[in-house]
């Protein structure tokens, strides 16, 4: 019975030790920029500022007002918010760090790399760099905010190629974003038009990405395309699961703390 004990205690207080451990040794990813691939974008790295997605939106809305428009106009704004976006963030992966979830990090090395991919806005908003989706999550929260209608486009089969952007409801009709290529909009006469009507041009659409990403690709990835439902969440289920595992790396120290001092206290009075 003592020697049953005295495994218990030993066992609980290394998976203490090793829990804590994780949250307290590991210190998150610093907040670095990879200015080779930074210089190729709209990125400005003054904009770090924005470290939630309150802060984008009230900075968005300042640059807005400063428009001094007599009515509110949707189409303006949205364009602003994008500018925002694209200036926020360069095209990279942010991931969570071991201190940050050591689960999904885990998982991610183990199972799947995408499991570790942050979908939380404001946790994306603590890196530079962001995938297609993540910086599409941004503008998508930020105009929700602002009551704006969104809905993702998603792009290509599971092997690849893909990409992820979003569409804007306004004047009557959908209209495309695409916040990570950042193509050439002045290029066509179909300024952020809806993708439907893109490709019925689709001369267009490759005017737009021309020097971005080549017309194979495009062909490729407009085989297969998926729309999200107006105004959820991308990554739902993702977000709820790194959400919970999050809160799990901190419970679980102190949940072996607490089975330590019990069986410890259960030794000293046998």
């Amino acid at each position: 019975m003592i020697e049953n004990l005295k495994i218990k205690l030993i066992i609980s207080f290394v998976l203490f030790c090793v829990t804590s451990g994780l949250l307290l040794i590991d210190k998150p990813v610093p907040y670095r920029i990879n200015y080779s691939a930074a210089s190729k974008e709209m990125f400005l790295p003054e904009l770090k500022r924005l470290n939630s997605t309150d802060a984008v939106y009230n900075y968005a809305d300042s640059v807005y007002l400063a428009l001094n428009l007599a009515d509110f106009d949707t189409t303006r704004y949205v364009k602003v918010v994008s500018g925002t976006v694209k200036r926020r963030f360069y095209h990279g992966l942010s991931c969570y760090s071991l201190s940050q979830n050591w689960i999904c990090y885990t998982l991610g090395e183990i199972c799947w790399s995408h499991i570790s991919a942050i979908v939380n806005p404001d946790d994306i908003l603590g890196y530079p760099e962001g995938l297609c989706s993540q910086q599409n999550i941004i503008f998508m929260e930020v105009l929700r905010k602002k009551g704006i209608t969104t809905r993702t486009v998603g792009l290509g089969v599971e092997e690849g190629p893909g990409h992820f952007l979003c569409e804007v409801r306004y004047n009557n009709g959908w209209h495309l974003y695409d916040v990570d290529v950042e193509p050439n909009w002045k290029a066509t006469v179909f300024n952020h038009e809806s993708l439907e009507l893109l490709l019925k041009n689709k001369e267009e659409l490759y005017k737009i990405y021309d020097g971005r990403l080549p017309k194979s690709t495009i062909d490729t990835m407009i085989k297969k395309i998926s729309y999200g439902v107006p105004n959820k969440f991308p990554a739902h289920n993702m977000y709820i699961f790194q959400k919970f595992t999050k809160i799990i790396t901190y419970v679980l120290p102190v949940f072996f703390l607490l089975l330590f001092l019990w069986f410890y206290r259960k030794r000293k009075h046998i």
